[in-house]
């Protein structure tokens, strides 16, 4: 059996902590003779303490969602990212509403239009650079974000109007933008093919927006907490705790490890 987690909600807490109940779960379901694979929006920089504790390192698994995908010994499957033009288009100033944040992200630097914006005060910025973004200097990116700002829905319909790239909503008003077919979903299915694990031996567990392609796209489909959305819900088998109540383990302990 394939297990893939995401991280954020699922296997880590809102306080950003992997349970050591969970971590030894994990860790006891692959000494059982499972896989594990961890699929992420988080970058690879924030990603890595996780990836690591889970033993998942040096793989497989993907970050900034299915954009950047590692293979069993640490190569890279594959790299999608939006283009130069994508970035112009999308981050021109002539069609941003004044005064919208947003951070252009590239390998573990963030470019943001201010860089004293407590928006990208986040745990997810550790250890990277965050510095000011000039237009002149646009290149490929692996994310857009924008900040909570009330236009986050007449945004997503102009992106989607006028680009094929994969775009996430998210209930606090951010709006997260990549590349087409850089979702999880795709990801997890490249990932159970260099393992040779068929898709009904493949178990993803996730509770965000971004996990319902790989929930969608698994044999059996797990939600995580309270805070999953419906679409999240629609696609899932079964609902389970979040991780401060310990769900991950105690699925494991029932389903894969008795």
């Amino acid at each position: 059996m394939l297990l893939a987690f995401d991280l954020d909600n699922t296997v880590v807490t809102r306080s950003h902590e992997l349970p050591r109940e969970i971590e030894r779960a994990v860790w006891d379901a692959r000494d059982a003779g499972h896989h594990v694979t961890v699929l992420t929006g988080r970058p690879l920089s924030s990603a890595h303490r996780f990836v690591h504790q889970l033993g998942v390192t040096p793989g497989p698994y993907s970050v900034n969602h299915g954009a950047l995908v590692f293979g069993l010994q640490g190569e890279i499957l594959r790299r999608k990212r939006m283009t130069v033009e994508h970035v112009r288009s999308i981050l021109a100033p002539a069609v941003l509403p004044q005064g919208v944040p947003f951070a252009c992200i590239v390998d573990d630097a963030l470019f943001v239009n201010d860089p004293h914006d407590e928006r990208w005060a986040w745990a997810h910025t550790a250890n990277r650079r965050v510095e000011r973004f000039e237009y002149e200097r646009v290149g490929e990116a692996d994310k857009i974000v924008f900040g909570s700002n009330g236009e986050s829905e007449a945004m997503e319909a102009r992106i989607l109007a006028e680009h094929t790239l994969t775009v996430y909503r998210w209930g606090d008003g951010y709006l997260e933008i990549t590349a087409d077919e850089a979702d999880k979903g795709t990801a997890l299915a490249l990932i159970a093919a260099q393992l040779g694990v068929a898709r009904e031996d493949t178990v993803a567990f996730g509770d965000g927006t971004n996990d319902v392609s790989m929930l969608a796209w698994a044999g059996r489909a797990v939600s995580v907490g309270p805070y999953a959305p419906d679409e999240v819900r629609a696609v899932a088998q079964e609902h389970i705790d979040a991780p401060e109540e310990l769900g991950v383990a105690q699925w494991l302990r029932r389903h894969a490890l008795s």
